[in-house]
């Protein structure tokens, strides 16, 4: 995982450290993790693991550095006796081992290229056809991505398995140190990119500020263009917004249990942590009907159109005055947070790895 930045937990790190311990209790194959991280700064289960660390520096120019890993990477893996290359995403090497398996999140500059430069868009599909080329198993974390990729780079299309990723944020025992926020709040958790279409969740906010004055915003990111803030005081509404971001995991996983609900009015989403940690912290969840949060959700969400604010408002409003629809929700979602575990993603993508080295081997490419 070379495109991560060291130290800085990013979903992409979080969802890699959770696979890798989760691979190590196997014991099937061993491991090197090959990324911007030092040993002293991955968590403390993989810190005291026979993990095996190399650290890399991250890319300044990632689309030279692919190119750049084609070669070298074959001459790494040579010395040190690899035989199966893993790419967690897509900006990783298209060369090297015996065999290579490359994981897809997401393809936001596909599906919604504004949210990028033209040229990055450009760099990006580059990289991308390089990687599906040099891949004979590809890892889509959601079916949604999976149709993505298929309709965009229709040659991966017989060299792609679903695997669901869980949650990263572990359930935290009920104590009695309160959430850093007062009052009823509605929660929203990511950095404010387009995709996550925090304007709407303003704007209904703002509509549902008319019959529950009492209930605040609080949005754990960034907000460089402070969309949200921006959105309301267009509007002229008054709803009270709360802004936090670097926080532990302890202190986020009271905001969810405090919450009314998590929101996720997202346009686009590769697979949506959020909504499992949510879930498992008995936190309702109202979230969009486009792209994997519908698939993440299952039944335990109410969902609305993520470009109509007044679906949002009324879902709200709903959850806010229909009795019984909370405990509803959170029952449901703790009976959809059992389709994920990391140990069976783990099996999943030892199944993967093992069908990989076969089709290396000259062996069957895929079970009939």
């Amino acid at each position: 995982m070379p495109s991560q930045f060291g130290g800085k937990p990013s979903g992409v790190a979080r969802m890699a450290f959770c696979l890798v311990e989760a691979l190590l209790k196997n014991h099937e194959f061993d491991y090197i993790l090959r990324s911007p991280w030092d040993r002293s700064e991955l968590p403390p289960s993989l810190i005291a693991s026979n993990l095996e660390v190399l650290k890399v520096e991250r890319p300044r120019i990632m689309v030279l550095d692919v190119i750049l890993q084609t070669v070298m990477m074959q001459l790494l893996c040579r010395r040190m006796g690899i035989d199966l290359l893993v790419n967690i995403d897509p900006f990783g090497a298209p060369a090297g081992g015996k065999a290579r398996v490359m994981v897809v999140h997401d393809l936001y500059f596909r599906t919604l290229p504004q949210q990028v430069s033209k040229r990055e868009a450009f760099t990006t599909d580059i990289i991308y056809r390089l990687m599906v080329a040099g891949h004979s198993e590809i890892v889509t974390v959601s079916d949604a991505t999976r149709r993505d990729l298929v309709h965009y780079y229709p040659s991966s299309a017989d060299r792609i398995s679903t695997i669901h990723s869980a949650a990263t944020l572990a359930p935290l025992s009920a104590d009695a140190v309160p959430p850093p926020v007062s009052g009823r709040y509605v929660l929203a958790v990511g950095n404010a990119t387009l995709n996550k279409n925090f304007k709407v969740l303003a704007q209904a906010m703002a509509m549902l500020h008319e019959s529950f004055p009492d209930v605040a915003l609080v949005h754990v990111g960034s907000d460089a263009d402070e969309t949200i803030a921006g959105t309301l005081a267009a509007l002229g509404s008054k709803v009270r917004l709360e802004r936090l971001k670097g926080l532990d995991d302890a202190t986020l996983s009271r905001l969810y249990r405090g919450a009314v609900c998590l929101c996720v009015p997202s346009l686009y989403e590769g697979f949506c942590l959020p909504v499992l940690e949510a879930q498992g912290l008995h936190c309702p969840v109202v979230c969009s009907d486009r792209s994997a949060t519908p698939e993440v959700a299952g039944s335990g969400a109410l969902t609305f159109d993520p470009k109509d604010p007044r679906a949002l408002a009324e879902a709200l409003r709903s959850l806010l005055s229909t009795p019984g629809l909370r405990e509803q929700l959170v029952q449901a979602g703790l009976d959809n947070l059992a389709r994920f575990s990391w140990d069976k993603a783990a099996r999943q993508y030892e199944d993967v790895f093992r069908r990989a080295l076969r089709r290396a081997d000259g062996g069957a490419a895929r079970p009939t």
